[in-house]
């Protein structure tokens, strides 16, 4: 059979061969390729793609730690952490950012709000706030509407049940919970406690998958605090030192408490007070605690330093008599020094006991000024007392060898030295406890998260400045300011009071001369004379009436001493019936018990030995009868009007403060412990 030759080059199905050839080598080496990318991914480098998987689907989260609360010495809360809600958005997975923004702005006083969690929204950003420490009403409200990449969380807030109570002694907190002023700044280390961390997986939306978290890192609460402040002095001190500065249209004004046998500080006032919860609506000075920033000149309270050097150096003696010239002396640079009324011959306790200045000059003139130095150094003018508070002062004292000729005679009368309450307080507690400076301390014990006492301060005497024999006449003579001298009105009924007056002149801003009009009037005392348990110093600055430490402080501390006195656990409960002290002198103040909840209220009551009575349903006090003002008045029971919804006042009856307490009592959780009263 004849078989006809091909022309390969013309074969028909050559072509389909070769692309089929092609087609098995490209094959080939796309698998090749595969295989190789499947060794590399699963064998060569496995350990490392398994890890940018891991990342990828693992979210570290930073566990906090519970603050640690401050307590008053009576165990009561000052400061303590709430849970509160929180919530935030992914921006790469909401879809609705418009309808978000304008549902959480809602919750902010920003007028921007909305506009700027638009823009955030649309971002880049794979976190954003939405709102931030709401109250459970708000969340209740913020949860009401529901979006896709929305999220909620627990956060932690400071809150102080005590409202505005001791708002420059306490501090604050930032958003994120650490101290920025005052003990919760001091302290901030100890309360804050050391934090934790954790992972958390997340879908490929980013979204966290429930019950998928790992800890890492257990966080440690922070420990506790209890100070030596007394939160029922501190709320007598501030409410009378505000009082003060209304009677006499002040601009602020300084309080302090001390035991001057142990140096703890039983309160520390300043006025006006300020909303911890918004601090930012309040100018610097009225956050700091002026009771250690800001020195001032004493006035005639420093006589009593200047008494005491003269006493101890047995340069004078108490009955011994100077001429004060009638009231106006001529230095020999050709300064005239004058007396706030004409004085002739006078004892030296007269001299102290009439504050007089010409008076004072003269006999510190028998002081060598490089021992006059020394005695003011040691009592602690000049340095820092050493408070675990932040930014104290020193004051101002010039070494010896810079004053000038009538340094010594102006540094004695309160003038040409600046110094602290804080100082000020100690150094007269000194004369008061028998010659011994004490050093001040705020905390008295740390306690550890489980409840335990880690730590506790015991008094620490820093060094003996004068005799117990100069301090006895000292505590004699400043008793004859109170009796017979410019302190008569800061005399309690009962009780041996001891203490001086100041009336100094307000250094003009710039620190160049004296304002004209304007001056920081005050009143140091110590009770009782016999055994100083307590030591108080007032100070206004720059009242418009009545300019003097002896008509405007003299007073406020004679009526922080009688509400003091009247507790049942106060100075007269630790005196026996034979002492000078008698509590049945003293009448008995009605304490303004709006705006408390019922314990609180019941405990105040108590305190002050008050039968109490509650009528209606609530928990908040809104009314109360007899009225605050029944105070000298015989009280037998307190009816208080219990309520929940409480309205702004515009009656004008209630204070400000009051009225922010009581509002603030009603807006909280209504399981929250607001106080810890025994």
């Amino acid at each position: 059979m004849f078989t006809p030759n091909r022309d390969k080059s013309t074969d028909p199905s050559r072509p389909a061969l070769q692309r089929l050839k092609w087609v098995v080598v490209g094959g080939a080496l796309c698998w090749s390729v595969l295989v190789g990318r499947l060794v590399q991914v699963q064998g060569i480098n496995h350990a490392e793609y398994a890890a940018r998987a891991e990342q990828q689907h693992l979210r570290p989260i930073e566990l906090k730690a519970k603050r640690g609360s401050i307590l008053d010495r009576r165990g009561d809360e000052l400061a303590l952490d709430i849970q509160t809600a929180s919530f935030y958005a992914d921006p790469a997975v909401v879809d609705q950012p418009d309808e978000v923004a304008g549902h959480f702005a809602a919750f902010s006083k920003d007028p921007e709000a909305s506009t700027n969690l638009q823009r955030q929204l649309r971002g880049s950003k794979r976190f954003v706030y939405l709102a931030r420490q709401l109250s459970e009403d708000k969340a209740g409200q913020a949860r009401q509407q529901h979006f896709r990449g929305v999220y909620e969380f627990s956060e932690t807030k400071r809150y102080c049940p005590s409202g505005a109570l001791a708002a420059q002694l306490i501090g604050y907190t930032n958003i994120d919970n650490q101290g920025n002023e005052g003990m919760e700044m001091a302290c901030d280390e100890l309360l804050g406690g050391i934090k934790g961390a954790a992972v958390s997986y997340v879908d490929a939306k980013g979204a966290q998958i429930p019950g998928m978290q790992e800890e890492h890192k257990t966080p440690q609460d922070g420990y506790s605090i209890r100070l030596t402040i007394d939160g029922v002095y501190q709320d007598i001190l501030e409410d009378e030192l505000n009082q003060a500065l209304v009677n006499c249209e002040g601009e602020n004004g300084l309080g302090i408490i001390i035991s001057p046998k142990t140096g703890e500080i039983l309160a520390m006032a300043n006025a006006p007070l300020y909303d911890r919860a918004n601090p930012g609506a309040v100018p610097a000075w009225m956050r700091r605690n002026r009771i250690v920033t800001d020195p001032f000149e004493p006035g005639s309270t420093f006589k009593a330093i200047t008494a005491a050097a003269l006493l101890d150096e047995n340069a004078v003696d108490p009955d011994e008599r100077v001429f004060c010239e009638n009231g106006r002396f001529t230095l020999s640079n050709g300064d005239v020094v004058r007396d706030s009324h004409p004085l002739g011959w006078l004892t030296f306790r007269q001299v102290i006991g009439q504050s007089s200045n010409i008076g004072t000059m003269k006999m510190a003139r028998r002081l060598h000024r490089k021992k006059f130095y020394e005695y003011l150094r040691n009592f602690g003018f000049g340095s820092r007392t050493g408070i675990d508070l932040p930014s104290e002062s020193a004051g101002l004292l010039r070494n010896a060898a810079q004053w000038s000729d009538r340094s010594l005679e102006t540094i004695a009368m309160g003038q040409e030295v600046s110094v602290t309450a804080l100082q000020l307080a100690m150094a007269v507690g000194a004369i008061a406890n028998g010659g011994t400076l004490m050093a001040p301390h705020l905390v008295k014990e740390v306690i550890g998260p489980d409840g335990q006492v880690v730590r506790q301060f015991e008094p620490q005497p820093i060094r003996r400045v004068i005799s117990p024999e100069a301090a006895a006449k000292m505590r004699e003579i400043l008793a004859g300011v109170v009796t017979e001298g410019t302190g008569k009105r800061a005399q309690v009924e009962g009780v041996t009071v001891a203490g001086k007056t100041g009336t100094a002149q307000r250094v003009a801003p710039g620190g160049k001369g004296y304002a004209m009009g304007q001056y920081v009037v005050s009143f140091i005392g110590f009770l009782p004379v016999e055994d100083p348990q307590l030591l108080c110093l007032v100070v206004v600055d720059n009242p418009k009436h009545d300019k003097w430490g002896a008509s405007i402080s003299a007073p406020a501390f004679r009526r922080v001493m009688e509400r003091i006195l009247c507790l049942s656990d106060g100075v007269l409960a630790r005196h026996s019936p034979a002492d000078s002290v008698r509590a049945d002198t003293l009448q008995a103040v009605m304490p303004d018990l709006r705006g408390m909840t019922r314990k609180v209220a019941r405990f105040q009551a108590g305190l002050r030995g008050l039968e109490i009575k509650f009528e209606g349903e609530g928990e908040v006090v809104v009314g109360q009868l007899p009225p605050v003002d029944s105070s000298g008045k015989e009280i037998g029971e307190i009816v208080c009007q219990l309520g929940e919804e409480i309205q702004p006042d515009s009656s004008g009856e209630l204070s400000a403060a009051t009225q922010r307490q009581m509002l603030m009592l009603q807006n909280m959780p209504k399981k929250t412990q607001l106080a810890s009263v025994q």
